[in-house]
């Protein structure tokens, strides 16, 4: 059994819910690569990077796990801010690598340069597939799992969501499902593709709604008629409040940010969805 799929049985769905270490704590450097995304320590297994290493003219993307010694006598701990510069990473054919801190010399070693197989979305339906160092970051949203990007496929920019890490993977692919079972029916965004990573689904590219304040105050209960439509499909959304649904230019609502979504025909869950849109939406219009 593989690293990540020890990981995946261990920890569960607890590490699904791991927030990435934003800036302003750690910083992480190498002489090699860029630090895409980090994680707090995971069980007995280290603090997890994700990287994107310079191979010549060539990226490509890995995982490191650091030892927690790094983080003990005089390196920061996650309550301080500070920088730990880490060694150049060796090039080959590998995806995993754990870097070791011996503690009485100072001194790194980098261990267990593995290749590894990793979890992927298995219904990556759509037919469009991009690979993630194909993109041309916009704007960062979410710390490396949700940006604005460009790629020339598209005339305008568009918005990527991807799984940083393998075992944020389930939920992705449950929030694709939807996106799938929805398709064509005007409630959501246009769903572009499916993000690659080294040839394994990890994320999906979808249309990217840029609001516009005046235009989102006069079209909020579009909200409603979108979760409608939702409902109709079999589908409750789960999350229903107001930051959950965006409106286009044209005054259209969708509905975005199916990852808690359930197929069912629970009227009562229907009913939570609406009674809770149905308040943020009023509470909107109240502070507008």
């Amino acid at each position: 059994m593989s690293l990540w799929e020890r990981l995946f049985f261990i920890i569960g769905i607890a590490i699904a819910s791991a927030q990435s270490v934003l800036p302003g704590q750690n910083v992480y450097r190498f002489p090699n690569a860029q630090v895409l995304a980090t994680q707090q320590k995971i069980a007995n297994y280290g603090h997890p990077l994700r990287v994107a290493v310079n191979v010549g003219e060539q990226k490509a993307i890995k995982y490191v796990f650091l030892d927690s010694k790094m983080l003990q006598a005089g390196y920061p701990t996650s309550s301080e801010q500070g920088s730990i510069d880490l060694p150049r990473l060796p090039l080959g054919d590998w995806n995993e690598a754990h870097i070791h801190l011996d503690r009485h010399t100072g001194t790194y070693s980098i261990r267990n340069t593995t290749l590894t197989s990793h979890l992927e979305m298995i219904n990556n339906w759509h037919p469009r597939k991009i690979d993630y160092l194909e993109f041309v970051k916009v704007e960062m949203l979410q710390h490396d799992r949700l940006q604005v990007v460009t790629h020339p496929d598209f005339d305008a920019p568009v918005l990527i969501k991807i799984a940083s890490f393998p075992w944020d993977i389930p939920s992705l692919e449950r929030e694709a499902t939807v996106y799938q079972l929805l398709h064509g029916s005007g409630a959501t965004p246009e769903f572009l593709g499916h993000v690659t990573e080294g040839g394994r689904a990890i994320g999906f590219i979808t249309e990217y709604i840029g609001e516009v304040p005046s235009i989102r105050g006069r079209n909020m209960q579009g909200c409603l008629a979108a979760l409608r439509i939702l409902h109709q499909r079999g589908i409750a959304h789960g999350d229903a409040h107001n930051g959950n649904c965006l409106i286009r230019k044209d005054g259209s609502s969708v509905l975005i940010d199916f990852e808690l979504s359930l197929e069912t025909w629970s009227h009562e869950e229907f009913g939570r969805d609406l009674d809770i849109m149905g308040r943020c939406i009023q509470a909107f219009s109240e502070h507008a």
